[in-house]
């Protein structure tokens, strides 16, 4: 709730129609320190649901198979994934911002989730273009997709894109 108060809060100083540079910083500061308490409050949920995250090596070589790249910030939207495609020889592979996701213990029992494909989201176009298998993206960082991969990409949550499909029941089948 406090997180939400501040957001009405600072759209609210936003739409003034003057500020001073002392009114600039001191919302600035605030800003800092909501998201400091944003992060706190991630890292818990996460930690809570995953275990805390250790040094993991990652493979960056594709394994032989079906695939399923996964992009994004949500690591529940991935585990319900990995959940889903247990046991049916699907690899799933993070890309980007989702690196991390292999560090988590409770991620890591799943040995179909193979390894990282590609680097960070701006060479998503290029690499998503490459990748063999279906493409879901979790949240934001979506690029326009190209023609050439458009019907093998799908979003979820919050993100869409014209054209692509987006699923709103979290079934990954």
């Amino acid at each position: 709730e406090n997180v939400y108060a501040f957001f009405h809060e600072a759209l609210s100083f936003l739409a003034r129609e003057s500020y001073s540079v002392d009114e600039l910083l001191a919302m600035a500061l605030k800003v800092g320190e909501m998201n400091l308490k944003v992060m706190e409050l991630l890292d818990r949920a996460n930690t809570s649901a995953y275990g805390h995250p250790v040094p993991t090596s990652v493979r960056i070589t594709p394994r032989q198979g079906k695939a399923i790249l996964v992009s994004g910030h949500d690591l529940r939207d991935l585990e319900q994934l990995l959940q889903q495609t247990e046991g049916r020889g699907i690899n799933v592979y993070t890309h980007g911002e989702m690196l991390p996701a292999h560090g988590y213990p409770g991620l890591k029992r799943y040995p179909h989730l193979a390894g990282n494909y590609g680097g960070a989201w701006q060479d998503q176009r290029k690499e998503f273009e490459k990748f063999p298998g279906s493409i879901l993206m979790t949240t934001n960082c979506l690029q326009q997709p190209r023609e050439t991969y458009i019907r093998r990409i799908f979003t979820t949550g919050l993100v869409a894109w014209p054209g692509v499909k987006h699923l709103d029941d979290k079934d990954f089948s």
